[in-house]
């Protein structure tokens, strides 16, 4: 089995400064998401701590306003994966695709990334091992980061180019040993602790501007924060509304993605559409107001989770979490303390746990209080650049 560091270069702990990281990930400038998330974070750490740190993206309108580093972000033209799904016999093949699109700013990516002499290339994917293996040729050690379960025919190829990896999670670091015989280091995403707290003053305004009425006792108000695709399990919580106490119970969706119009459909044939609000994808100080707003935030995904950006969020605000047993999401929750675990895909046994927090707020309130304690001591975005940190002394020698 292959070890997590290869070559290191100091002990863990010595904190050594490498000059030059490169942060390499298509969708960083592109899309939304937990491992973009994680990209721009980690970026404005290490800057922080004295890293000459560049972003590798592709040529997209996402911009991070909180960041420091917007004039080291570098894109790049590319093929989008969509545009692939257009050619004949692609348009299911969508681990293919979401490769090509990858390949495709290889070629315009790579030159920079061989002339800047970085001292680490970190990739995101398992999608981008080939253009982390030629960037070895410039001298730079190669950190293979992943963040689920991007696996392609050919990926395993590549992997004896790899330095160093780290996973999301540990149930992540399992599906990686699995696939390539490396044991990555656990590194998991952080929240961010600013945008994501206690305070309440600006909830009420949000709530009316959304056309909310706030949870209350009598009318609790469920959250669901995610993307809107089938494996995300939302069809199981608008399944388990009509077994729930009170008989009034709502569920607000904060998200967009292709399987909206799916679950619009089944809350009309559960006959619970009145009882559901559909509110679109949300900027992050709206998305905070309804976590300290709701009565818990319901959480279901029974594939491809391999951590649960939306839990940490959610107990940084001080909310309690009802998420499925599964995955990375067992790592987030500590049952019984945090939140409560309900079996996969299995809508009643997810009511039975919704409704023992509905039937007790105090309950709930404390596990909210212990969610947000949890977070600060392990999900803060300092404490991943702390680990993230003892990775790279292994890789890069100290220049002391």
């Amino acid at each position: 089995m292959k070890i997590g560091v290869r070559g290191r270069g100091s002990a863990v702990g010595a904190s050594p400064r490498p000059t030059r990281v490169a942060l390499y990930n298509l969708t960083t400038t592109t899309r939304w998401g937990g491992v973009e998330t994680f990209v721009w974070e980690v970026a404005a750490q290490l800057s922080q701590r004295g890293y000459q740190v560049e972003i590798f993206g592709g040529r997209g309108p996402i911009q991070n306003p909180k960041s420091k580093i917007q004039n080291r972000v570098r894109r790049f033209p590319y093929i989008d994966r969509d545009a692939w799904r257009k050619v004949p016999l692609l348009g299911r093949q969508y681990t293919l695709t979401k490769l090509l699109e990858r390949l495709s700013m290889e070629p315009f990516a790579l030159p920079a990334l061989m002339r800047g002499k970085f001292d680490i290339v970190h990739i995101q994917k398992p999608y981008d091992l080939p253009v982390g293996a030629l960037a070895k040729l410039s001298g730079a050690k190669l950190l293979f980061g992943c963040h689920g379960k991007d696996f392609w025919p050919g990926d395993r190829l590549f992997t004896r180019f790899v330095d160093a990896s780290v996973s999301a999670s540990r149930f992540n670091a399992s599906q990686v040993r699995e696939r390539y015989g490396i044991d990555p280091v656990v590194v998991y995403n952080g929240v961010d602790l600013d945008a994501f707290g206690p305070d309440s003053t600006n909830d009420a305004a949000v709530l009316q501007r959304h056309g909310l009425r706030p949870s209350t006792p009598d009318s609790p108000a469920l959250l669901y924060a995610g993307r809107l695709v089938r494996w995300k399990g939302v069809e199981y919580i608008l399944q388990a509304l009509p077994s729930l106490e009170p008989v009034n119970t709502r569920l607000w969706i904060a998200g967009e993605g292709t399987y909206r119009e799916d679950l619009e459909h089944a809350a009309r044939q559960l006959g619970v559409s009145e009882r559901v609000r559909f509110l679109g994808r949300l900027d992050t100080s709206d998305l905070a107001a309804l976590y300290r707003s709701c009565a818990m935030l319901v959480a279901t995904s029974f594939v491809n989770e391999t951590f649960g950006m939306a839990l940490c969020e959610a107990m940084a605000c001080g909310a309690a979490v009802v998420a499925s047993d599964f995955g990375g999401f067992r790592e987030v929750v500590e049952p019984g303390v945090t939140g409560l675990l309900a079996r996969p895909q299995d809508p009643a046994d997810l009511a039975r746990n919704i409704n023992t927090l509905l039937a007790d707020p105090d309950l709930a309130r404390r596990m909210g209080m212990a969610g947000r304690q949890r977070v600060l001591t392990m999900f803060s975005w300092e404490a991943v650049a702390d680990r993230l940190e003892e990775v790279y002394g292994c890789l890069v020698p100290s220049s002391t």
